[in-house]
C-alpha cells in the first residue's frame, strides 16, 4: 500500500498498477530519504546537484521540442498526431533525449527480435536495448495501447510487457512514441498493466519543470546500471521498488490502526451526541459494532472508487460531476480532515449520509453524477442501528483523518493514503487485524472502543491472513492448469463445430469455470482467482497475451458475477469478501453485481449430503455430548436402531425430494439475467429471495437440517421429540404429523450451527444423481462440482479453549495459574447468581464445540480425517476434495500435518494411490509469512489435488522452504510417482521419510 503527501502531486505523471506508487515518486523527485539520490550515484561530481544537471538538460531539450512540434503538428480536424514518415521524432527528439539521460547511442536489436525463454518460436520485435533494459520506440502517431493500424500485431504496451515477462535476462523496460514514455517491469504475476507514464507533451508544452526533474531522476541510465555480471535486480530501480513495498507495508500497519481508531471515534461520537438519547439507552454493543464496521467499509469503498475515477457515471452531465467534486466528494471531506478540527455542527455528516443514500438508491443521484450502486450501500438490518443518528463534524473529520493519513515511522512523515491502489490484499489484512479486537462500551463515559483480548475472533476461528506471494504460488499449481484445460476444451469445440475463430468458444469455457473458497475470509483468494481468469478472457478477446486495462476490467465484471463462490462462518467476512469482489469488478456507471447467490454465510463443514440422507439417521448420531443425559441418549439410540430395522426403500417416490434440478434451473435463470442497472440487480435479488422462501426449497432445507440436527439434539428430560429414523422418514412425506416443537428445534439448531448443504446452496454447481442404498461413497454422490477450490482454511482444534472463552468474560478464570485451578473456579460459578449465567454460557459453548466434533466423527462425511484430535484444516481438506468436479483441482494452504500426521494418513494415502496428489510444497514460517501463527519453525504446505483419478502420474514435492521464490532454486523440488513413494523407505513399512535441508524428517503419513 502506498501513500502521498498531497492528493494530486503530479499532473503529467501517471502510475498505473502500483509499479512505483505516487508517494515513492514524490520522494524520488525530491531526492530525499531514498537511497541512490546523491550526485555521485548519478555519475556527477559532488559540486553539481542532480537538479542542476536536470535543469541543464531541460534547457537543451525545450527548443528541440518546440522545433519538433512545428514540423509535426496535430491534425486540426481530427486532433490526432501527425505522421512522421522521415523519422524526425527519433533523430531530432528521442536520440537527444536518450543522450541527456545518459544512455548515449542505443543498441538496435536485430530483425528477429528477442526470443522467449520457454518458446523458441516466440519472438518480440523490440527496437533497442541498453544492457538488461529494453527500450522500444514506436512511430510518433502510434497509440501505445492499440494495435498498429487497428489489426495485426499486439499493442506496443502488450508486446513489451510480455517480452519482459517471458525473458529472464530483462527486468525493466522503456516504451515511447516520443509523446509519452513509460517505465515497465516484469509483472508476470499481475493480471493488469503496471507502469509509470510521463506525458512528454504535457511536460514540455506546459513547461512542467518539476515533473521533468522526476523524469530525469527516475529514467536516468544510472537507475538501470548494474556492475558486470550482476543480476538486473541489483539496479537502483529495483532497490527503490523494494523500498516502496517496505514503505507500503509500514503504511498498511498504520492504516490498520487508523481503521480501529475510526471505528472507536465514530462509535464514541454517536454515543456522545446529545440527539442520540435512544442509542445510549438501548445500545447493543455487538449490533452497534457491526453497523460501525459497515459504515467504515462504505467509506473505504467510496475512497477507492473515487480515487480510481470509477465512481461517477460516464453519461452524467459535467455540471453534475463538478457539483459532486466541489461540494460532496470524499476527496473534499478528506481535505477538510487534513486542515480542520471540526465543530459541533453536523452538516458534513448529513452530506455524507445523502451521498451514501444516493449510492443505494435505484436511480442514484443524477444531480451529482452518482449512479445507483447497491451492494455495500444497500440498506440492511445491520444498518438500522445508525438510522436517524446525528454526528458532529469534529468526530467525523477525526475519523476520516484516521482513515486517510498515516505516519511513516521510518521517514517520520505524514502521508495521505493512496486509495487508488488499495486492493483486496490490503482490505484482507485490515480485516484480519480487526478480528484481533473486541468491542467495549462504557455507558457512564459514553465511550466505545476496540480492545485486544486473548479470546478474540481471529484466534477463536483460527483465521490467518494469507500473503499474496503464497496465493500466487498456489494458483500456479491449482488454478492455471484448470484455465489451460478450459482453453483446450474451447479450441476442441471450435474445431468440431467448424468455427474458424475459437475465441468465443474459449471465452465461453473460461466463463463457465467455477472457483470456490469454503472459508473465504476477506476474499483474497477469490479476487486473485478472478483476476487470473479475467486476464485470460480479455487476452482471448483481444488476441493479446497482455490485454489492456479496460478489457480486463470488463472481463472481471463478468467473471465475478459468474465464476466466483465463497462461504464463511463469520458474517462480517462474507460482507467484506463481497466488498473486495465489488471493488475489483467495478465498472463506471454499472451497479455492484448480485453476489448473494454465490457468496454465503454458513458452516461449510456441517451439512447433509444426498448419499448420507439416503442412508437415514445413523445410530451414532445420538451419542451423548456436553449437557446430555446418558440414559436418555442411550434410549433414543435404541429407538433409532429399532426404527431403522424397518426403513423404507429409497428406490420409491419418497426420494423425489433429493433432486435439486428445479432449484438449479431457477437459479441459473436468476443469475444469468441482465443486470445493467440497480433495478435489474434488485429484481435478481427479489427473485432469489422468492426461491429461498419457496415451499419446495424450504422443505428440502428442512430435511437436510433435520438430519444434521439429530447429531446435536438435546438429549435431556423434556426436550422435543428427537429426529430418529421414524421422524426423519415422516419428514419426507408432506402430510406427516411432525410435532411442532420438533420442527422448531430443527430450525433453532440450524441457525445455531449454520448448517450448510452444498447441493442446495449451490444447486447449479452440483447435480444430484440417484443414490442407491448401502455404502455409497459420499464423494461420488453428485455429478459436477467446482472447477477449482482454493483457500487457507482455519487451523484450529475443534475443542473449546477455556482461557480464550473466559478472556472476555472473567479475567480471574482466564489467568488462573494452572488448569486445575481454572476448572475449580469454573465449577464455583454455579454457586452465585451471576456466575450461574456465565456457567450456562460456558456449557453452551462447550456443547456447541463438542457437537461439531461429534458430527465430524460420526456423520460419515469425513471418513478419512474425522478421527483423533480433529483439526479444522484436515476436515476442510477432505471436504474440498468432495466438492471438486472430476476435471478440477483444489489447492490449500494447511499445516504439513496433512501429509505427516497419523490421523490424516488415510487421506494422504488415498490421494496418492488414486494418483490425484499433484504437489506438496512445504514452508517454514521463519520468514514471518503468517503473523501470530506460532513460532518461526511452524510448518505448513501448499497442497494441490486433482479431481480426476489417475491424472497425476507423479507428485511434485518440496520441503522446508522459507519463501515461495525458493521453489525456483535448483534441487529444492523433486518428483515421485506413487510407486516410488511406496518404496522410498521399506524399513518403515509403507511410511516414506524425506530428509529436508535442515536434516529434519518429513514423513508422509501412509500407515
Amino acid at each position: 500500500m502506498s501513500a502521498t503527501t498531497r492528493h494530486q502531486v503530479f499532473t503529467a505523471v501517471h502510475t498505473v498498477g502500483g509499479l512505483l506508487p505516487s508517494d515513492m515518486l514524490l520522494r524520488i523527485s525530491e531526492g530525499k530519504d531514498v537511497p541512490g539520490s546523491k550526485p555521485a550515484d548519478y555519475g556527477l561530481p559532488s559540486s553539481r546537484s542532480v537538479r542542476d544537471e536536470a535543469e541543464r538538460s531541460w534547457e537543451y531539450l525545450k527548443p528541440l521540442w518546440r522545433d519538433l512540434r512545428k514540423h509535426l503538428p496535430e491534425d486540426r480536424v481530427t486532433g490526432l498526431p501527425a505522421t512522421d514518415p522521415t523519422g524526425r521524432a527519433v533523430a531530432d527528439w528521442l536520440a537527444p533525449l536518450w543522450r541527456e539521460l545518459g544512455f548515449g547511442r542505443l543498441t538496435p536489436i536485430h530483425t528477429e527480435g528477442i526470443t522467449a525463454d520457454s518458446d523458441t518460436e516466440k519472438h518480440f520485435h523490440v527496437s533497442h536495448r541498453w544492457q538488461h533494459a529494453l527500450i522500444h520506440q514506436t512511430p510518433w502517431n502510434a497509440n501505445l495501447d492499440k494495435r498498429p493500424g487497428g489489426a495485426g500485431p499486439v499493442p506496443p504496451q502488450s508486446m513489451l510487457q510480455e517480452c519482459l515477462n517471458r525473458t529472464e535476462a530483462h527486468l525493466w523496460g522503456l516504451l515511447t512514441n516520443g509523446r509519452q514514455v513509460r517505465l515497465l517491469r516484469d509483472s508476470s504475476a499481475l493480471a493488469t498493466a503496471s507502469y509509470v507514464e510521463f506525458d512528454l507533451e504535457a511536460i514540455f508544452d506546459g513547461e512542467l519543470f518539476s515533473e521533468f526533474v522526476l523524469l530525469y531522476r527516475l529514467l536516468h541510465v544510472s537507475r538501470f546500471e548494474v556492475v558486470e555480471d550482476a543480476a538486473p535486480s541489483t539496479c537502483w530501480l529495483e532497490k527503490w521498488r523494494t523500498e516502496a513495498i517496505a514503505q507500503g507495508t509500514r503504511a498498511l500497519d498504520q492504516l490498520r490502526k487508523g481503521v480501529q481508531q475510526a471505528i472507536t471515534i465514530l462509535g464514541t461520537g454517536f454515543l456522545k451526541h446529545p440527539d442520540n438519547r435512544d442509542l445510549r439507552e438501548t445500545v447493543d454493543v455487538k449490533t452497534f459494532h457491526y453497523g460501525l464496521l459497515r459504515m467504515v467499509y462504505r467509506l473505504l469503498f467510496l475512497f477507492v472508487a473515487e480515487d480510481r475515477e470509477v465512481l461517477l457515471s460516464p453519461s452524467a452531465e459535467e455540471s453534475a460531476k463538478d457539483r459532486y467534486k466541489t461540494y460532496f466528494s470524499s476527496a473534499r471531506l478528506r481535505r477538510h480532515a487534513q486542515r480542520r478540527r471540526g465543530t459541533a455542527h453536523g452538516d458534513l455528516y448529513l452530506a455524507l449520509r445523502f451521498v451514501l443514500w444516493g449510492l443505494g438508491n435505484n436511480d442514484g443521484l443524477p444531480e451529482l453524477g452518482l449512479p445507483g450502486l447497491g451492494g455495500i450501500f444497500d440498506d440492511t438490518e445491520a444498518d438500522k442501528v445508525l438510522h436517524s443518528l446525528s454526528l458532529s463534524n469534529e468526530p467525523l473529520l477525526e475519523a476520516v483523518r484516521a482513515l486517510s493519513i498515516v505516519r511513516d515511522t521510518t521517514s517520520k512523515r505524514n502521508r495521505v493514503v493512496d486509495y487508488r491502489h488499495l486492493d483486496a490484499e490490503e482490505l484482507g489484512s485490515i480485516y484480519e487485524s480487526l478480528l484481533e479486537l473486541v468491542p467495549q462500551h462504557n455507558a457512564t463515559e459514553r465511550t466505545f472502543e476496540l480492545v485486544e483480548l486473548a479470546g478474540n475472533a481471529r484466534k477463536t476461528t483460527g483465521s490467518y491472513y494469507t500473503p499474496s506471494s503464497l496465493i500466487e504460488c498456489l494458483l500456479d499449481s491449482a488454478l492455471d492448469p484448470v484455465i489451460d484445460d478450459a482453453v483446450k476444451r474451447g479450441e476442441i469445440r471450435a474445431t468440431r463445430s467448424g468455427q474458424p475463430d475459437p475465441g468465443p468458444a474459449i471465452v465461453e469455457e473460461l466463463l463457465s469455470l467455477t472457483v470456490c473458497d469454503p472459508a473465504c475470509g476477506s476474499g483474497h483468494f477469490l479476487v486473485a482467482a478472478a483476476r487470473r481468469i479475467a486476464k485470460r478472457v480479455a487476452a482471448v478477446r483481444e488476441q493479446n497475451p497482455e490485454p489492456t486495462i479496460d478489457a480486463v476490467r470488463h472481463a472481471l465484471h463478468e467473471v465475478v458475477a459468474r465464476c466466483i463462490y465463497g462461504v464463511d462462518l463469520n458474517p462480517m467476512a462474507v460482507e467484506l469478501a463481497k466488498v473486495s469482489l465489488w471493488l475489483e469488478a467495478l465498472e463506471p456507471g454499472k451497479p455492484l453485481g448480485f453476489l448473494d447467490a454465490h457468496v454465503k454465510h454458513g458452516n461449510a463443514l456441517i451439512g447433509a449430503t444426498p448419499a448420507l440422507l439416503a442412508k437415514g439417521t445413523p445410530d451414532d448420531a445420538f451419542k451423548p455430548i456436553e449437557g446430555d443425559d446418558k440414559k436418555i441418549a442411550s434410549a433414543i439410540k435404541k429407538r433409532n436402531a429399532a426404527e431403522r430395522g424397518g426403513q423404507l426403500s429409497f428406490h420409491t417416490e419418497e426420494r423425489i425430494w433429493i433432486s435439486n434440478a428445479a432449484f438449479a434451473a431457477s437459479l441459473r435463470n436468476i443469475t444469468a439475467a441482465r443486470a445493467n442497472t440497480l433495478c435489474d440487480v434488485r429484481i435478481q435479488s427479489s427473485r432469489f429471495r422468492e426461491l429461498e422462501q419457496s415451499a419446495e426449497y424450504l422443505r428440502a432445507l428442512h430435511i437436510g437440517d433435520a438430519w444434521c440436527a439429530a447429531f446435536v439434539w438435546p438429549k435431556v428430560q423434556g426436550a422435543p421429540t428427537p429426529v430418529t429414523e421414524g421422524v426423519f422418514r415422516d419428514l419426507q412425506s408432506a402430510g406427516a404429523g411432525i410435532p411442532v416443537n420438533t420442527n422448531e428445534e430443527i430450525i433453532r439448531l440450524a441457525q445455531q450451527y449454520r448448517f450448510f448443504h452444498w447441493y442446495l446452496e449451490f444447486p447449479e454447481v452440483f447435480t444430484v444423481s440417484n443414490v442407491a442404498d448401502g455404502d455409497t461413497d459420499p464423494s461420488m454422490e453428485w455429478s459436477g462440482g467446482f472447477s477449482c477450490v482454493l483457500g487457507n482454511p482455519p487451523w484450529e482444534r475443534i475443542k473449546l479453549q477455556e482461557q480464550e472463552f473466559f478472556a472476555q468474560r472473567n479475567a480471574t478464570i482466564a489467568t488462573a495459574r494452572t488448569a486445575a485451578a481454572r476448572k475449580r473456579l469454573i465449577a464455583e460459578l454455579r454457586c452465585t447468581l451471576n456466575g450461574r449465567e456465565l456457567y450456562a454460557e460456558f456449557g453452551a459453548a462447550k456443547r456447541r464445540t463438542e457437537g461439531e466434533s461429534h458430527f465430524m466423527r460420526n456423520s460419515g462425511r469425513y471418513r478419512l480425517t474425522g478421527r483423533g484430535d480433529i483439526n479444522t484444516y484436515a476436515v476442510f481438506t477432505e471436504s474440498n476434495r468432495a466438492l471438486l468436479d472430476t476435471t478440477g483441482r483444489f489447492g490449500l494452504i494447511v499445516p504439513t500435518g496433512i501429509v505427516s500426521d497419523a490421523t490424516t494418513a488415510p487421506f494422504i494415502r488415498d490421494v496418492i494411490y488414486s494418483k490425484q496428489l499433484a504437489a506438496v510444497f512445504g514452508f517454514r514460517n521463519n520468514r514471518g509469512l503468517f503473523k501470530n501463527a506460532g513460532h518461526g519453525d511452524v510448518r505448513f504446505c501448499l497442497i494441490t489435488v486433482s479431481g480426476r483419478i489417475g491424472e497425476c502420474k507423479s507428485t511434485k514435492f518440496a520441503f522446508d522452504l522459507g519463501l515461495p521464490s525458493e521453489l525456483d532454486e535448483a534441487g529444492r523440488t523433486f518428483e515421485l510417482s506413487p510407486e516410488d513413494i511406496a518404496l522410498v523407505n521399506p524399513n518403515t513399512g509403507s511410511c516414506p521419510v524425506f530428509k529436508t535441508s535442515r536434516d529434519a524428517d518429513i514423513t508422509l503419513g501412509i500407515y
